[in-house]
């Protein structure tokens, strides 16, 4: 599928008030994101993922790389109209109403008064926001407060999503919704880049991930139906026994759980998962499953970041 943005060899660095000394929050990052995918950023604290956002939106400027939009050269200058954005910690005005909030938005956004109208009912709807509309912003939930950042994010209908933890801090009800939210965006072909610490939800919500640690990207991980070919397969059979029995247990990669008559064994490959099978044939026994195994998106960020915090 064409990509809708690439980061080609993009840095940015920052200097310590103190000492000056160089620091690297984005260390050539090079990564294609297609349209109408999910695409997640996962890392530690510090490992990069604001920065890079900030870059894309143009709220910082690259000191070294390329970004395309559509193939063409994106300068930092250049307006992002065609991108939302919901940062971390989205910060309103207090003394307006939810109403009064996207109106302002939908007007930086350049939208007549009457699209502003239709595009705030529709979103007031589809986001459960209709009992607020008339709240100040200083009176929301943690959980509510996202709804709109998300909102004002959307409002112009956006081809690229950026969402900078937007389950950050959310209750289990505000998590789902916010995942379900994705997903429409989704269905709807909008494209939705987005950052989490809860791997999970990465797991469940994203096309692929890219894992990121010192400012550097690590791994690109595809999941779904991109997933990549399984490490392993565990095959768990019923009532094999004797030369079938020991030959399963020569193809395996370790010794049959389970018996007297149920075992489970692991094959490392395909080769292993057809010998053991042709080891059943004949014989009384059956295959009651073969499930492929793939390293967990976890696995595969500890991998990278040992502890979690630290990619060194």
């Amino acid at each position: 599928m064409k990509p809708i943005v690439e980061l080609i060899e993009v840095s940015k660095h920052f200097r310590t008030n103190w000492t000056f000394q160089k620091i690297r929050a984005v260390d050539g990052l090079s990564v294609s994101i297609s349209a109408g995918e999910v695409f997640g950023l996962i890392g530690h604290n510090g490992a990069g993922k604001t920065t890079t956002f900030k870059v894309l939106v143009g709220l910082l400027r690259p000191n070294h790389g390329t970004l395309l939009w559509d193939g063409v050269r994106l300068d930092w200058r250049r307006p992002r109209e065609s991108i939302g954005f919901t940062p971390e910690e989205p910060y309103f005005y207090d003394y307006l109403s939810v109403r009064e909030t996207l109106d302002f938005y939908g007007q930086l956004y350049g939208l007549t008064a009457a699209e502003r109208q239709q595009r705030i009912g529709q979103l007031a709807a589809e986001l459960q926001l209709d009992h607020k509309m008339d709240a100040p912003v200083r009176t929301l939930s943690k959980g509510t407060l996202q709804r709109v950042a998300i909102a004002q994010a959307i409002m112009h209908r956006p081809r690229l999503v950026i969402l900078d933890e937007p389950m950050s801090g959310l209750d289990p009800a505000g998590r789902k919704h916010v995942r379900d939210r994705i997903l429409q965006l989704k269905r709807d072909g909008t494209t939705v880049l987005f950052s989490s610490h809860i791997l999970t939800d990465a797991e469940t919500l994203c096309d692929r991930v890219a894992i990121l640690a010192a400012g550097k990207l690590r791994e690109i991980v595809e999941l779904g139906q991109g997933a990549t070919s399984p490490t392993a397969y565990t095959l768990i059979y019923v009532g094999a026994a004797g030369r079938a029995l020991e030959t399963l247990t020569r193809v395996a990669a370790g010794p049959p759980l389970g018996g007297p008559d149920r075992w489970t064994i692991t094959c490392r490959d395909r080769a292993a998962v057809r010998a053991a099978l042709a080891a059943l044939q004949d014989t009384d026994a059956y295959v009651e499953a073969i499930v492929p195994e793939r390293p967990s998106l976890e696995e595969r960020f500890f991998y990278h970041v040992a502890d979690g915090s630290s990619a060194d």
